[in-house]
């Protein structure tokens, strides 16, 4: 009995379908963290740990997909320049995603220092893209009494996000024995 080359075993396939269902469920997880930054004042911008949590999860082209998605859906909430944050979270997921795979082991504290310093990052830009470019007044009162506490209470979102992401990380991430179902594991 002949194979084809391009034929997939039972197994092969199992793992593309799990890698499909991880991926649609974290981008559905992804758009749950987004709903609580619609409420308006300050508040935590959950889409940040949320992007970093999947994105040390999956493959840097994904991440990328998820920091467009967590850029765009923080653009809305916080009333930001379309795109900007998108710009950032797309250097952050990947980077993060790089990261994860070539260095870093996928711990909670790993996570959470990459979140706090993206989360700082974004602060910080926002800051000086908003406050020190245009010299408006009152920037301190900005730093403060906005940006610094949505700093802490994303912080404080990061250890829901990463204790509530973990079930679907492990749930639906198949440890494999042979080589080539660990190559297309690590494709899918």
């Amino acid at each position: 009995m002949k194979i084809k080359s391009g034929s997939q075993t039972g197994t092969e396939k199992k793992i593309r379908r799990m890698n499909f269902w991880r991926r649609v469920l974290s981008i559905l997880f992804l758009l749950i963290c987004a709903i609580p930054m619609f409420g308006g004042g300050v508040q935590a911008i959950w889409v940040i740990p949320a992007a970093i949590c999947i994105s040390m999860n999956d493959e840097e082209y994904f991440s990328m997909l998820v920091g467009v998605l967590a850029g765009w859906l923080t653009d809305f909430a916080c009333g930001s320049i379309f795109c900007a944050n998108a710009l950032f979270l797309v250097v952050c997921c990947t980077f993060t995603s790089l990261l994860f795979r070539t260095l870093l082991r996928r711990t909670f504290l790993n996570f959470f220092a990459i979140t706090m310093v993206c989360t700082f990052l974004r602060a910080g830009l926002s800051f000086l893209l908003t406050q020190v470019l245009f010299r408006t007044e009152g920037r301190d009162i900005v730093w403060s009494q906005v940006l610094l506490p949505s700093c802490l209470l994303t912080l404080l979102a990061a250890v829901l996000v990463y204790l509530l992401y973990l079930p679907i990380a492990k749930f639906l991430t198949k440890r494999v024995k042979s080589i080539d179902a660990a190559a297309i594991h690590r494709e899918g």
